[in-house]
């Protein structure tokens, strides 16, 4: 055997090795330039409906079981609308217990949405590329696209209503603007549940920052806390700016140099894919993924 065979071996057992530790300990590498594919995608879409075919083709190639569901109802303002939900699905036919995670996959009327929120449409899809790679073994794991929130959480609340006799989910977690930044947020009705302390220690154990709050913008989550599902929303942002939202939602005094920078984002024409860091949202999603793997029992 060769010196330079040696070497080789010995590398290739490191890498083997470093991968082996990687799954022990539950962490997953996202790809980040994968994740910005999804969102260049969505963004690129001429309106809602071409956002969702969008969605569904990413599905298709990832070969994800997916459903459509429509839906006509009316919005704030008592107008008809109507909308297109899509059902992901991870197949288990040894599930316990079922987990969804979901985005909402419509924008307003300005930008491109990017942000708010074909972000958290990408990362549900990479969610499930993970989840479909290395699946869970004891969870039947769905991910959902709801359409319409924009015009008042209408997609997820005409679900839920569908859906109260055929079986809610356990656990919904929720994911809105998480397109960039290098800090976790995540909102939760009781900060001492289990699946907050798992993310708090798995956020710790990757050297991450996050923050834990019960004040949060309106998002898909509240059409699954009204029927009692155990329920959870995600986003992403830098560091110290949940805490200046959260000032914002709660009436307390906020210098304008403090002023969270996602508000001037969002629905306005600067949600464009430029605002989109998609290798913070790799680092990010591995947290997520990993507390999530917590719930596997």
């Amino acid at each position: 055997m060769t010196k330079m065979n040696q070497m080789t071996i010995r590398h290739s057992v490191s890498v083997l090795c470093i991968l082996v530790f990687a799954a022990i300990a539950g962490a997953q590498t996202h790809d980040a330039q994968a994740y910005f594919s999804y969102v260049k995608n969505i963004t690129e879409a001429a309106d809602n409906k071409a956002r969702g075919e969008a969605i569904l083709a990413e599905l298709r190639k990832l070969k994800i079981r997916v459903s459509t569901e429509g839906f006509s109802d009316k919005n704030r303002r008592g107008e008809r609308i109507e909308g297109l939900n899509i059902i992901a699905e991870v197949i288990n036919p040894d599930a316990k217990k079922m987990v969804m995670i979901g985005a909402h996959l419509d924008r307003v009327g300005v930008g491109t949405g990017a942000i708010d929120n074909a972000s958290g449409s990408a990362a549900v899809i990479s969610l499930l590329k993970a989840f479909r790679e290395r699946p869970l073994k004891n969870i039947r794991l769905q991910g959902a696209f709801w359409d319409q929130e924009e015009q008042g959480l209408v997609g997820s609340r005409i679900y839920v209503q569908n859906r109260k006799e055929k079986g809610l989910p356990q656990i919904y977690i929720n994911f809105d603007v998480f397109g960039a930044g290098d800090t976790l947020w995540l909102w939760s009705a009781d900060e001492n549940l289990e699946f907050v302390k798992n993310f708090k220690a798995e956020a710790a154990r990757m050297k991450a920052a996050q923050f834990v709050s019960k004040d949060y913008p309106a998002s898909d989550h509240r059409s699954f806390i009204v029927d009692g599902v155990q329920s959870y929303s995600f986003s992403l942002g830098p560091a110290g700016e949940a805490a200046n939202i959260v000032k914002v939602l709660t009436g307390q005094e906020i210098k304008p140099e403090n002023f969270p920078a996602v508000l001037r984002t969002i629905h306005t024409e600067n949600d464009t894919i430029d605002a989109v860091d998609a290798k913070a949202v790799a680092r990010a999603l591995a947290v997520v993924e990993a507390a999530i793997r917590t719930l596997d029992k």
